[in-house]
């Protein structure tokens, strides 16, 4: 009786550690939309919005999904961001940002203008990290496709571009993934 108590408090124990560890960048085992923290909430806020715009302050909108990688940081943040035609979105799509935990921050290891949902983790991997697949349609492509985001050693980019509409984008034939990000049903303000 004594050993499951203890056991029991152990457990509680550890995971009242591993818990905040785990929830700092909002992670979940569900793929659908982490809850992103304050800390990326606040480097979002800097990145997307440095003057302190109201517009963007009321319409902004985020989907946050944790991805593991066989990087130093051990895991990189998709965000795709939205709102409405004109902010973050056009005909093309809306804008999507990679980011790895850096200090006690973020790093942009990744940002691609023009993303339609949704937006699939690929098996495959380019200096230990994971290739993300997006779809590409609108903006004057038509028909659309899924196009490889990868990561060049230094930054995700769709060879070399923010725009995956420009030459060369290389087009994802028939590889398997999981779609991580399908919806911003989930989404949430990014100033609330």
């Amino acid at each position: 009786m004594r050993m499951r108590f203890a056991a029991s408090v152990l457990g509680m124990v550890l995971f009242g550690v591993a818990m905040p560890i785990g929830t700092a960048f909002g992670q979940h085992d569900d793929a659908s939309s982490d809850r992103p923290s304050e800390v990326l909430k606040a480097f979002l806020r800097s990145y997307l919005n440095p003057r302190g715009e109201d517009i963007i302050k009321e319409t902004t909108q985020i989907t946050v999904v944790s991805v593991k990688t066989e990087a130093e940081a051990g895991e990189e943040l998709v965000v795709y961001v939205s709102g409405p035609q004109g902010s973050w979105c056009g005909t093309g799509g809306c804008m999507m940002l990679i980011l790895e935990p850096f200090q006690s921050s973020f790093k942009v290891l990744g940002r691609v203008t023009i993303v339609q949902l949704p937006i699939r983790l690929l098996p495959s991997r380019k200096h230990r990290h994971p290739d993300i697949g997006v779809w590409v349609q609108g903006g004057g492509i038509q028909p659309g496709y899924e196009a490889v985001v990868s990561f060049d050693g230094t930054n995700y980019s769709a060879t070399y571009s923010d725009n995956l509409s420009t030459p060369p984008a290389q087009p994802v034939n028939g590889i398997k993934g999981k779609k991580i990000i399908t919806t911003t049903d989930n989404s949430i303000p990014l100033y609330e």
